[in-house]
């Protein structure tokens, strides 16, 4: 029987490297690299997980929703757009299915897909999107006809790991966690957790409400800080809960055009950017920046943690609600340390929020995005507040 990646590889029709190739200025043959690069990808990623029973249940929603068919990419090309991917209900799943496997790390491989192809950063993002729901596709199939369930999974990613191994983008297994024999008992340890159905629930539930009050207090103790204090929060501190579950939370609520149903709390970015582009009174200058206030890094890095995946979707979803809206991602530090490499992490910051926005389904060429190291202080950088004030990821409409 054909491997997955052989499988996934008849999906590179013509049709598509042409579509995808004019859509974003890229070769052909650098496409069908870099799309081959982001099934390995996104295998890998699932490997990595196929231990975490959290992560497999909602794999597995995700692979039996009705809308993962092999026949709804029979002609793999609609999913490409005249910009980049298409907005449609099966991509939509797609950039679901990368949030779920790859959080925080999905910035990073799309510039392992790109790098590995000689593609654009943007073009390895738009990429990774398209790939996903073609991934998602083949898997949901051999749920169906093979009756896999999530150990059933678990076993055929890792019968075939040296495959996936061998064509995943380099350094994006030590990434992933993926060592020569990190997995090696994968799925005899993923079969002590869930035991085929899941019904080991005591051994989630004890963790599960431990992470929600954990995460409860966390929102609390980041209540009214600074966007970019969260933005540089040190890497144990987290916030798995969505902030709009809590209580307390003052939430602005919108029905956007596309009928997305915005809930996000009435001091962020989302109302900020909302309100801006429906008052037509408000004009579109260059001094008019929005700070992300939900966005998180690990510390001194420009890898998201999974819990800023909420303020991204909100934000791509404004995007793809306003298509004549144009944006530009900037990144900023504080002048604490050697002012270069300050302004390389900054760009790197604003490049990893763009490229999350582009896997979320906004098309690359409505987004930029450039990083300022220290230039542009808006606080006092003698000051601890100065400092994480200036330590920012700000929007900038520069159409609408």
């Amino acid at each position: 029987m054909a491997t997955l990646i052989d499988t996934l590889r008849t999906f590179l029709t013509p049709e598509l490297l042409s579509k995808a190739s004019t859509a974003l200025g890229e070769s052909q043959g650098n496409v069908s690299r870099g799309l081959g690069a982001a099934f390995s990808a996104i295998l890998a990623a699932l490997l990595a997980k196929s231990n975490d029973a959290g992560v497999m249940r909602q794999v597995m929603d995700l692979l039996m929703d009705r809308g993962v068919d092999l026949g709804a990419v029979r002609s793999p090309g609609e999913l490409v757009g005249t910009s980049g991917l298409a907005r449609s209900p099966l991509t939509d799943l797609g950039s679901r299915f990368l949030s779920t496997i790859l959080g925080g790390q999905t910035g990073a491989a799309a510039s392992g897909v790109a790098s590995s192809a000689g593609l654009q950063p943007s073009s390895g993002s738009t990429l990774l999107g398209l790939a996903a729901p073609l991934v998602m596709s083949v898997l949901g199939d051999r749920v169906r006809r093979d009756g896999l369930n999530a150990t059933g999974v678990a076993s055929l990613l890792s019968s075939e790991r040296s495959s996936i191994m061998k064509e995943a983008p380099a350094g994006l297994t030590s990434l992933l966690g993926l060592g020569s024999a990190a997995r090696a008992g994968v799925q005899d340890a993923y079969r002590d957790v869930v035991r085929d159905s899941g019904r080991s629930w005591a051994s989630w539930v004890g963790p599960a409400v431990l992470a929600g009050l954990l995460a409860i207090a966390g929102l609390w103790l980041l209540r009214g800080r600074p966007a970019e204090q969260l933005a540089q929060a040190p890497a144990g501190q987290t916030a798995s809960r969505s902030v709009t579950d809590l209580p307390d939370v003052v939430l602005f609520k919108r029905t956007l055009p596309s009928n997305y149903q915005l809930s996000a709390p009435a001091n962020g970015i989302e109302k900020q950017v909302v309100l801006f582009i429906e008052n037509p009174a408000k004009p579109v200058d260059a001094t008019t920046w929005f700070n992300f206030d939900r966005l998180l890094f690990e510390t001194g890095s420009a890898k998201l943690k999974p819990e800023s995946t909420e303020q991204l979707h909100n934000v791509a979803e404004i995007m793809k609600s306003y298509p004549a809206v144009k944006v530009k991602i900037g990144g900023y530090t504080d002048n604490t340390g050697d002012p270069d490499a300050n302004l390389k992490l900054s760009q790197d910051r604003a490049t990893n929020v763009m490229n999350e926005l582009i896997i979320l389904g906004v098309p690359s060429g409505r987004l930029s995005a450039e990083g300022y190291g220290q230039q542009f202080p808006v606080a006092d950088n003698s000051t601890d507040a100065g400092r994480q004030e200036n330590r920012r990821i700000a929007l900038r409409v520069t159409e609408k």
